[in-house]
Parts: structure tokens; C-alpha cells; sequence
């Protein structure tokens, strides 16, 4: 855990400063949590965010570069991830008959079992802040 204190309490740094450092503590805080929740169901972050995305289209079905244009952030791994979810059972490829570069990736199953348990946990892992802060820190959030 990080020791927030040290940025609180550092004269040096501007207002702006601290904001900053307090929002990377608390991101890398939450990422670690989230890694070692998923490590425990054998999962990554990119692995749960590629079923939660073809969890979410009613083909449960998406090109290879579909998924890639959903991530919040770029990935290089997509492909070399899919390939591993592919030897675990959460997902299914599929070349196109008319363009064989094309290649289609579907949940399985298992895949969505999988995303539907880690998402819940996920869900119950909160952030500790009652509705009212909630609400008003994703406000400010939104406004970064």
C-alpha cells in the first residue's frame, strides 16, 4: 500500500501536484487488488475485459479488431491474449470463409461463467465510499 501520507504532507508540492500523486497511489492501490482477485481465478484484467466485451454484444461474437477498438486503452497483447483464452476454453476463433485474414473470436460457455463470477466479485470489491462521495468523485473524475 502506498504511504499517501508522505505526498499529504510534502510542502514542496503544489495543490495540482498532489491531486495527481493521490489519484496514481490510489490507481495503482485499486489495479493491484483487482490483479490479485483475478490472479486467484487464473485471470488478467485484459482477459476479463475482452469476455466482459464479447459478453456484451448479442452475437457474443467480434472480429479480432472489433475487440481491439472496444478496449478502454490500446493493448499490443490482444491477439497472443485471445490465443491463451482460446487454450483455457473462455474463447472460440473462427476464420472467415470470405477473407481469411478476418478472424472472429466468441465466448464460450465457460468464458461467460468465468465473467459473470469475476464481474460479481469485482462488483463487491467497492471503493468503500458511501453513495454521496461516490457521486461526487465520479463527477469530479469526469471533469479530468
Amino acid at each position: 500500500m502506498a504511504n499517501k501520507s508522505l505526498i499529504v504532507n510534502d510542502s514542496d508540492m503544489t495543490l495540482d501536484q498532489k491531486v495527481t500523486a493521490l489519484l496514481m497511489c490510489v490507481a495503482q492501490e485499486q489495479k493491484s487488488e483487482i490483479d490479485k482477485l483475478l490472479s486467484s481465478r487464473g485471470l488478467s484484467f485484459l482477459q476479463l475485459n475482452l469476455l466482459h466485451v464479447l459478453s456484451k454484444v448479442p452475437e457474443k461474437t467480434l472480429t479480432v479488431n472489433e475487440l481491439k477498438a472496444s478496449m478502454v486503452d490500446e493493448n499490443p497483447n490482444v491477439s497472443r491474449t485471445l490465443n491463451k483464452m482460446v487454450d483455457v476454453g473462455l474463447v472460440t476463433k473462427r476464420r472467415s470463409e470470405q477473407d481469411q485474414r478476418t478472424v472472429y473470436i466468441s465466448i464460450t460457455p465457460e468464458g461467460e461463467r468465468v465473467h459473470v463470477e469475476a464481474d460479481q466479485e469485482l462488483i463487491h470489491m467497492g471503493s468503500g465510499l458511501n453513495k454521496k462521495d461516490q457521486q461526487a468523485l465520479y463527477e469530479l473524475l469526469r471533469k479530468l
